[in-house]
């Protein structure tokens, strides 16, 4: 024993270390046992101290977290303002395009403090505890919606360029001046845009323009064309006028400034006559202007078998109505206001030095005729008068010859005379009474030549001059213009000529058709007679303007029938070509009596 120690006895000293060593121990375990409850409780979990943007996340499950900032991070700010030249429009980055990615940014913050060494890791995650970290968001720009916001932006400002015009008040030409446009240069602003967008800054953004220019600049030039062509009045004559034709015409500047067209070419404005419009206005001059050709009129010379002229053949005229507005289009536009318009020639269908052989007018084809014997003066000059329309005439191949067209006027100043014309129960006196002798002797050669007939009117009573030296019943054809004619159609190959002939001493009407003979046969049936009527009794009338007492016959009776004609026309291999029946329903005609004051008719 030394010193008052007793062996195996623990001294203070040591007491005092060994607690301190079981306390250290005790506080080594108390904080590695922290660090694994701590550790525990994180392994799904974000470590404390984070957060993103302000927002604090620690502590978190990534889920719970990304509602979080789903619920409480915003992107309307910083916002950016777009500078136009009439307004600004003021935008929040996610109007365009800009997008949180909550997924991608807490795996960033939950992988902070996890991953390194793990003395590393625990030095990381007090870090985070004592300092904190404040973590960017993963974002996303879609740039389409950028562009999208901004092709709405530029359908508000777009301003249309305005090309210069031209117009007129009155005939003075006016001008608006042209002026440029501007639209929105969307790729151009895009660029500058899309930094501020996804750098998240405010900002103010100009919008970049592009100037539009006008596609036609300029109408001085047109208004100067314009001042020139209304400058004077425009007068149209005829370069070679015959007597009698109208004309000239002056077109004043109020109404030519109605035909001024104003056209855009390569964005210039040019002016100039409006050719629809002269054409409107010269179609209305035309039938003024036109002139039918004359055809000559000829005899067929049966000793020469040559053609004679017998009436000399004429040009004719038409207005050259597309040419001359043209023509005066162009003329205008070379200051000219006085215009000759253009006319054309038209060559008549047969001039007099066309001969027999070039029209193939070769053979007498048919010939009509029918007896006058005993006609009263006047009538006997009516048939012949009427008869020299037709003679010389040449009708073309398919034309329909209408009798009335080439008769005429039927008038005391064409030269016809009064005569007994068929009107109701009694003849009465009428001018151009005889002519439907011609019109019969015409239907006659037509029926005879095998013509088609088209259009045939019997007379309302017989007419006892058209059956005279066998004639015949129910071949006669009344005209009376313009309602009833006789027509029939050229169907030959060949030019029809028609020649005439009144037999001095005969009292004969002849129509002779000459053409090339085809071959064709005419055959005519007897005529079937129907519904004969007598007359009734005589009719006796009072004429004042007779002597007293006396009585004259005015006219005969005459007694009813139907009268049935049928015709076959065969070709020259015996083909019938036409068949056709002529029917005539004759009324009966009584006696008619005038007679003067005193007279006493019979009651009976």
């Amino acid at each position: 024993m030394r010193d008052g120690i007793i062996p195996g006895m623990t001294t203070d000293g040591e007491l005092k270390t060994r607690g301190l060593s079981l306390l250290l121990l005790i506080l080594v375990l108390l904080l590695l046992g922290s660090v694994w409850i701590f550790e525990a409780v994180h392994a799904n979990r974000i470590y404390p101290g984070v957060a993103v943007w302000g927002i604090p996340v620690g502590g978190l499950p990534p889920d719970a977290a990304a509602a979080m900032l789903e619920a409480d991070f915003r992107l309307d700010a910083p916002e950016i303002s777009m500078l136009g030249p009439n307004g600004s429009w003021r935008v929040q980055p996610s109007d365009l395009g800009l997008r949180l990615q909550a997924g991608p940014t807490l795996e960033q913050a939950f992988e902070l403090g996890r991953g390194l060494h793990w003395s590393a890791s625990l030095l990381a995650q007090l870090e985070l505890l004592v300092f904190g970290v404040d973590i960017p968001p993963v974002l996303t720009y879609e740039e389409s919606v950028t562009r999208h916001y901004l092709e709405t932006v530029a359908e508000e400002i777009y301003v249309a360029p305005v090309d210069a015009q031209l117009f007129f008040e009155g005939t003075e030409p006016l001008v608006v001046p042209a002026q440029p446009g501007s639209e929105l240069d969307v790729e151009a602003t895009l660029k500058v845009l899309s930094p501020a967008v996804t750098g998240l800054s405010a900002a103010e953004i100009p919008l970049v323009l592009l100037e539009i220019p006008p596609l036609v600049t300029d109408a001085e030039a047109a208004r100067a064309e314009a001042e020139k062509l209304l400058s004077r009045p425009l007068t149209l004559v005829l370069a070679d006028p015959r007597e009698g034709d109208p004309g000239p015409w002056v077109i004043q500047p109020e109404k030519l400034v109605e035909m001024v067209e104003v056209q855009v070419e390569e964005g210039v404005i040019r002016t100039g006559l409006d050719e629809v419009a002269m054409r409107a206005y010269l179609e209305k001059l035309a039938p003024a202007l036109t002139i039918d050709p004359v055809n000559a009129r000829f005899h067929f010379e049966d000793a020469t078998q040559q053609l004679e002229p017998i009436t000399k053949s004429a040009e004719g005229r038409m207005l050259d109505v597309e040419g001359s507005a043209h023509h005066i289009a162009a003329s205008l536009a070379e200051g000219k206001h006085e215009v000759a318009l253009l006319v054309e020639k038209v060559p008549p269908p047969y001039p007099d030095s066309a001969t027999a052989h070039e029209l193939g007018i070769v053979d007498l084809v048919a010939e009509g005729e029918s007896y006058f014997i005993g006609s009263p003066s006047g009538r006997d000059h009516n048939i012949r008068l009427a008869a020299t329309k037709f003679d010389g005439l040449v009708i073309s191949p398919g034309e329909t010859f209408s009798f009335n067209r080439y008769l005429g006027e039927v008038t005391a100043e064409a030269g016809y005379d009064e005569s007994y014309i068929t009107a109701g129960e009694q003849l009465e006196m009428g001018i151009g009474g005889g002519i439907c002798q011609v019109s019969t002797t015409a239907f006659r050669a037509a029926f005879w030549g095998g013509y088609p007939i088209t259009e045939r009117w019997y007379h309302g009573q017989r007419v006892g001059y058209y059956e005279l030296r066998g004639g015949g019943v129910g071949m006669d054809a009344t005209v009376f213009s313009p309602h009833v004619d006789m027509k029939f159609v050229n169907d030959r190959s060949a030019p029809l000529l028609i020649e005439t002939e009144v037999g001095e001493g005969t009292h004969r009407l002849a129509f002779r058709f000459y053409s090339t003979d085809d071959g064709r046969r005419v055959e005519k049936a007897e005529a079937m007679v129907t519904d004969e009527t007598e007359p009734g009794p005589p009719i006796y009338e009072l004429d004042e303007d007779l002597a007293p007492g006396t009585v004259t016959k005015w006219q005969s009776p005459v007694g009813g029938l139907t009268a049935t004609v049928e015709r076959r026309v065969y070709d020259k291999s015996g083909d019938i070509l036409y068949q056709d029946t002529f029917v005539s329903k004759y009324e009966p005609r009584r006696a008619a009596y005038h007679y003067g004051p005193g007279y006493q008719p019979p009651t009976n």
